[in-house]
């Protein structure tokens, strides 16, 4: 891999992953959950933007990196929905941060986030 975006993305989803494999059971836990989650977040947007480029195209916001995504077929049309409940909790978990919340949030990026970054990864290699 010699995209520097890719290989950070790929890092962030390896840490995210290995995270979610340990039992998550103190608030530590799940703030370290949810840490993970928005560095794999933001690298994430920016493999995109990356990729944009190479392609020609301006990515300036990971919502547009995503509709990107969606153009390429990097990102199935019906999972629109989940990318941008994705993006909520990112800016949610990162300006605010309230126990019931971050209990939600580390559910849904063990059932739903990893799994979407994960797919997103091997279409991008």
């Amino acid at each position: 891999m010699a995209n520097k975006g890719l290989e950070n993305f790929k890092a962030t989803v390896e840490t995210l992953a290995s995270y979610l494999a340990q039992p998550i059971i103190t608030d530590r836990d799940k703030a370290g959950v949810i840490q993970a989650f928005e560095f794999t977040f933001e690298q994430c947007w920016k493999a995109l933007q990356q990729k944009a480029q190479k392609e020609g195209v301006t990515v300036g916001s990971p919502k547009t990196a995503f509709s990107f995504a969606m153009q390429s077929g990097l990102i199935k049309p019906q999972d629109e929905k989940l990318w941008l409940e994705m993006l909520e909790d990112r800016n949610l978990t990162t300006h605010t941060y309230k126990k019931e919340l971050a209990n939600q949030v580390v559910v849904r990026i063990k059932e739903n986030y990893l799994p979407a970054f994960e797919h997103l990864l091997q279409k991008l290699k």
